[in-house]
């Protein structure tokens, strides 16, 4: 988990979240139960967004980036004379501090925002088991036959029970396997409330809503940074409400019910269960949409609630398969290369005389003295009809370098011939570049015989072994600059992670890509 895979995270919850916020109030000319179906739609669209981000084939798409500086270091001649300054410094890897790599002090900010927005549910769930546990069964004649009216509209009719407990503010509903209806004992003493409440509760029970609100409640807490997914699971609470008040109103007066709704309190501490109550401003609501009668008539189930939850799904799918990924940046065009100079006209070629033979090389001595003359070997007498022999040409002067000098002269200094500074040699000695060290490299291929002394010590330093450019050599990548051997080495890139990715992708990733799949934890 990195700051970009928190960051993709972010907008594409942001995104699914306000598609489904959107969709549900183009709804708003349906019933409120096809408004819920809409807004659960993009529930399970973000409980799955991670998995679907993870493991399904990722839908890249390029975006603009600025064109990166030349990553070809500048050939710099070193200067005949003077201080080298010394390498081994260099060649040590920079530390990195909490400001350069935020990814850790990220991952602790989410996972205390986590740890915080969860244990508030996992507490009210224990509350919930808490009240449940200690409360008891009515036994009010009114309040079981009431139940008995309502139990029709539930399919498992036989497991729901009806307790009072002396803790409870309000009356509310939860449970799924066995679901449980709590009302407090202040509501137990209005038995004339027993038919609005009961039949409000059921429907929650019929409808399976506590099952949703308690996976709308997980969705907040993963997502608890984006204030659009909370925004989702408040307004997936409010439509449950109402549709449950749809349902309940079928065989009650309006007036009876909207007077219940306005006996109950609020259920403090935002518990996780489906109450009767709710807050000023959502009561409100709730109240107006109980009394207006074109409101409660609105039809439900219809092409345009299939259609929203269809374009729901297909909009959050490619969302979450989307990967935004750099484009290749374009070089800068090079400078055009000067004009060669025309070449100089050849000289005109002079018919001049043919040379005259040269005589036959005298014979010398084995062994010449230096500082002493050859001996002479004595000429022979020319022939007759021979040309003249040439006189002797006059020995060649010595080299000024060997001239001897006058006493008390210094001598000028010899230039220097080693190529490679002693400071570097020295980390060479340091880090264990050894001639073996480079025989190796240099038989993986000519790429890597070729290697300069820096490069040689910094993939020393960062672990890049002959067997790892191996092993990458036959994962299909011969070739590499050492700086994608040292960015690979960092990151963890190994070749069994490189055919790994090669196996999932469907073809041989990039070197770059590599090592965004290692920093991301996808290989």
């Amino acid at each position: 988990m990195t700051v970009d895979f928190f960051i993709e995270m972010a907008w594409k919850s942001a995104l699914i979240s306000a598609a489904a916020l959107a969709l549900a109030a183009l709804l708003r000319s349906r019933a409120a139960a096809d408004r819920v179906l809409v807004l659960q739609a993009g529930v399970v669209a973000l409980l799955l967004l991670p998995l679907v981000s993870l493991w399904l084939p990722a839908l890249r798409i390029e975006i603009w980036a600025a064109p990166a500086a030349s990553a070809v270091p500048a050939v710099v001649a070193a200067p005949e004379s003077g201080p080298v300054l010394p390498l081994t410094a260099a060649m040590q890897p920079a530390g990195t501090s909490i400001w350069d790599d935020p990814t850790p002090l990220l991952l602790i900010a989410y996972l205390a925002g986590l740890l915080m927005v969860g244990s508030r549910l996992i507490a009210g769930l224990a509350t919930l088991r808490r009240w449940t546990a200690a409360a008891r069964e009515v036994t009010c004649p009114e309040w079981r036959a009431a139940l008995d009216r309502a139990r029709w509209a539930a399919p498992d009719a036989e497991r729901l029970r009806l307790l009072v407990s002396d803790e409870l503010p309000s009356p509310l509903s939860w449970g799924w396997r066995r679901p449980v209806i709590l009302i407090d004992r202040e509501t137990l003493d209005r038995p004339e409330d027993a038919e609005a409440i009961l039949a409000h509760e059921v429907a929650h029970v019929a409808r399976r809503d506590w099952p949703a609100l308690l996976l709308s409640r997980l969705v907040s807490a993963v997502f608890w940074f984006n204030p659009l997914v909370r925004w989702l699971e408040r307004e997936v609470e409010q439509q449950t409400e109402e549709a449950a008040d749809s349902h309940a109103i079928g065989a009650l007066e309006p007036s009876l019910y909207a007077r219940t709704l306005l006996n109950c309190a609020p259920v403090a501490g935002a518990l996780p269960a489906n109450s009767i109550a709710s807050s000023a401003g959502a009561l409100a609501r709730r109240i107006r949409a109980v009394l207006d009668a074109g409101r409660r008539e609105r039809p439900r189930g219809s092409a345009w609630t299939a259609a929203a939850m269809v374009a729901c799904v297909g909009l959050a799918a490619p969302v979450a398969a989307v990967e935004l990924v750099e484009a290749a940046p374009v070089p800068p065009p090079s400078a055009p290369a000067a004009p060669a100079a025309p070449p100089a006209p050849a000289a005109p070629i002079s018919h001049a005389a043919p040379p005259a033979p040269s005589a036959p090389p005298a014979p010398v001595a084995a062994i010449t003295v230096v500082g002493q003359a050859a001996p002479k070997a004595p000429l022979a007498p020319p022939s007759p009809g021979s040309p003249a022999p040439l006189a002797p040409a006059a020995p060649p002067a010595p080299p000024a370098a060997f001239a001897p000098a006058a006493p008390g002269t210094p001598r000028p200094p010899v230039p220097p011939r080693a190529l490679v500074p002693v400071e570097t040699l020295v980390a060479m000695r340091i880090h264990g570049v050894d001639p073996g060290y480079v025989g190796e490299l240099a038989a993986l291929g000519p790429a890597y015989a070729r290697l300069a002394a820096d490069d040689l010590v910094a993939m020393r330093v960062h672990d890049v072994t002959p067997a790892f450019v191996r092993d990458m050599i036959r994962a299909g990548y011969p070739n590499l600059t050492p700086d994608q051997l040292m960015a690979m080495r960092i990151h963890g890139v190994d070749a069994r992670g490189a055919r790994r990715a090669a196996s999932r992708e469907g073809r041989l990733p990039s070197v770059d890509r590599l090592v965004a799949m290692a920093i991301r934890g996808e290989i």
